[in-house]
């Protein structure tokens, strides 16, 4: 995957993408042209001008294969193009393959306006139909070359927009990766604060409890309220670190979860999502009910007939709104229903005059990541708040249910 800086190692300056194949080609083409010139030369006496324009066309031809900066490619292209021009003529038309070789260059370069080649082409045209008719070549001759470099004008084209099209991709590739970056860094705040809503509120009404007990004289029930109290707080913090580890993208978050769930030494202790088919809903409740909490389930609380994601969201947004009630309306009863309609299941939770806040947002959040048409609103209806989730049923368990 291309990293955020948008960079590809094998990217050169000037927009050049080159591979072991292609330099190779390359080379490959220099030292063929440079023994045709050599040896057409030594036959045919060239002048010592065309030596030495032939020479600077192929030494430009070989700096573009070696050159590390954007304007040393334009310079190449430029002096392949201009010297290999003026001997395109006394050469019969041997140099005309370093001038293609530089129009393409120029065509492909992000750097350098679109039309620079098409300039190019042009003048190179006129300097070779300037040339031919002072030295009676043929049209046939003027009009093959002119031929070479419209092609290499058409080449360079392509590879420019080959070029745009693959930034454009990676362009894409970054802003998605920014994306998911964000989606993470978001879904990270919702758990962070669906841990510390429920482990803190938890937490609260456990040092009550134990305050409660211990002016009775209690010592004994508020001893053990306080190690529930401890265990909710080790609970929470692994939580709490587990969602600080997802913004960090920290592989060991897994192991170092569980390492703190395995000190804390309690089961099911509902400040943790879970997806298990067995458990679902019923450490919330059993949580819910140890805080002090009043709750009347009805339903299949297991969640059998949703998968994995849809299950953990109703956990998550579950969890949500027993907070709310505690924090809201502590005391007051609770009640969950697990209903089966069909091919979907609504679960609801209500609960006597409790508030919005930001876990209402994440609420929602969560329901809009699973991308299945499950829905999920939050409101007051008369006297009481009622969460209510619609969700459609595991098709594995649909297939179950079937004669």
């Amino acid at each position: 995957m291309t990293l955020l800086t948008g960079q590809d190692e094998t990217d050169l300056p000037g927009g050049r993408s080159r591979s072991g194949a292609a330099w190779g080609l390359n080379a490959l083409g220099i030292a063929i042209v440079a023994f045709w010139f050599v040896k057409n030369g030594i036959a045919l006496q060239h002048p010592a001008w065309v030596w030495v324009l032939g020479a600077v066309a192929l030494a430009a031809w070989a700096l573009r294969e070696f050159g590390r900066t954007p304007r040393l490619l334009v310079v190449a292209g430029v002096l392949m193009i201009a010297a290999g021009t003026l001997t395109v003529v006394p050469t019969d038309s041997l140099m005309i393959v370093p001038v293609i070789v530089g129009i393409v260059l120029l065509g492909a370069n992000l750097r350098v306006p679109v039309w620079a080649a098409s300039v190019a082409a042009l003048a190179a045209i006129v300097v070779v139909a300037v040339s031919a008719s002072i030295e009676h070549a043929s049209v046939q001759f003027v009009l093959g070359t002119s031929g070479g470099m419209l092609l290499g004008v058409l080449i360079g084209f392509s590879r420019r927009q080959f070029r745009i099209a693959a930034e454009r991709a990676r362009e894409a590739e970054r802003d998605q990766q920014r994306a998911e970056l964000l989606a993470d860094r978001s879904r990270a705040a919702r758990d962070i604060h669906d841990v510390l809503a429920h482990s803190l509120g938890g937490l609260v009404l456990q040092l009550d409890a134990v305050e409660a007990l211990l002016e009775a004289g209690r010592v004994d029930d508020a001893t053990k309220r306080a190690a529930e109290a401890r265990a909710l707080a080790a609970d929470g913090l692994a939580e709490a670190r587990r969602a600080v580890h997802a913004l960090r993208d920290d592989a060991e978050t897994e192991t170092d979860a569980e390492a703190d769930a395995g000190r804390s030494a309690v089961p099911h202790r509902a400040s943790r999502p879970t997806t298990d088919r067995a458990t679902g809903l019923a450490a919330l409740v059993d949580a819910h009910r140890s805080f002090g909490g009043e709750i009347v389930t009805q339903g299949d609380t297991a969640l059998t007939d949703l998968d994995a994601a849809h299950r953990a969201a109703v956990v998550q947004v579950v969890r949500e709104a027993l907070s709310n009630a505690r924090r809201h309306a502590p005391g007051r009863p609770v009640s969950l229903s697990v209903i089966r309609d069909g091919d979907a299941v609504d679960v609801v939770v209500a609960n006597p005059l409790s508030g919005g806040g930001h876990g209402l947002l994440g609420m929602r959040e969560r329901f809009a990541e699973l991308g299945s048409g499950a829905a999920v609103e939050a409101d007051r209806s008369d006297d009481e708040f009622v969460v209510a989730m619609h969700l459609p049923v595991d098709e594995l368990a649909a297939e179950g249910d079937r004669p």
